[in-house]
């Protein structure tokens, strides 16, 4: 199992974002300490990806191996995280290295747990399936959202025909929760994505899969720590 955790530099939202303290801890600590938790079952390394030498140097403190410094061309704004996985996956070959799965975690959903990390990866190996990415419940359900317009005539269409049917058949959605993706090392190859037709969900909380875009995510995640909201909840 390799595990590559990706910390770019250069955040416009939260300035040097991946490296700010979480209670107390750098932000890319949190992925990269649940990475290393699953390594006592799983034969594997964690790394962290970074074009960063200070955030390298953390991530190495934080027990993460860095095995490059990423090139210009993949820490712009315009670089997509496939190509980074790619590159580092290359570079692995290139060591003579070949690991049964790639995971990839984002230091930006810190509070997905080495217990995450395992489930999914047993749903994984009990599957057929290629790849399996974190979902959690899509709010607002997308019976409340239309397109820009004068009146809310599709809500109203929409709402009609729930009233009409029965709330009991008010479907759940998901939407990607970010922060946990796995894939079989050679599907990934293949399809160089880990979204194919046969990707599987790996359902996780509001809570557990919070993401750290904005500055209001991370006062949020704050008080979730302050009032050991993480630690009551059920991974």
């Amino acid at each position: 199992m390799l595990w590559l955790i990706t910390a770019r530099s250069g955040s416009k939202s939260i300035p040097n974002k991946n490296i700010k303290h979480l209670g107390g801890v750098p932000l890319l600590s949190y992925p990269i300490k649940a990475a290393l938790s699953t390594l006592k079952d799983l034969s594997g390394e964690v790394w962290l990806l970074t074009d960063s030498k200070l955030y390298a140097n953390i991530g190495e403190k934080s027990g993460a191996m860095v095995p490059f410094i990423r090139p210009v061309q993949l820490a712009s704004d315009s670089a997509s995280s496939i190509d980074v996985v790619l590159h580092a996956m290359q570079h692995a070959s290139g060591l003579g290295k070949k690991f049964e799965y790639i995971g990839l975690l984002e230091p930006t959903s810190p509070f997905l747990s080495e217990n995450h990390f395992y489930k999914a990866l047993e749903k994984l190996k009990k599957s057929s399936s290629s790849s399996i990415v974190a979902v959690r419940e899509h709010r607002p359900n997308t019976i409340f959202v239309q397109d820009q317009a004068d009146t809310l005539l599709e809500i109203h269409k929409n709402l009609k025909r729930i009233t009409d049917s029965g709330r009991q058949n008010f479907t759940a959605q998901i939407t990607p929760s970010g922060g946990l993706y796995i894939s079989k090392w050679d599907d990934f190859l293949k399809t160089e994505t880990f979204y194919n037709e046969d990707t599987l969900p790996f359902m996780v909380s509001d809570t557990h899969g919070l993401e750290i875009d904005e500055p209001l995510d991370w006062e949020w995640a704050e008080f979730l720590l302050k009032k050991k909201i993480i630690e009551l909840e059920k991974t």
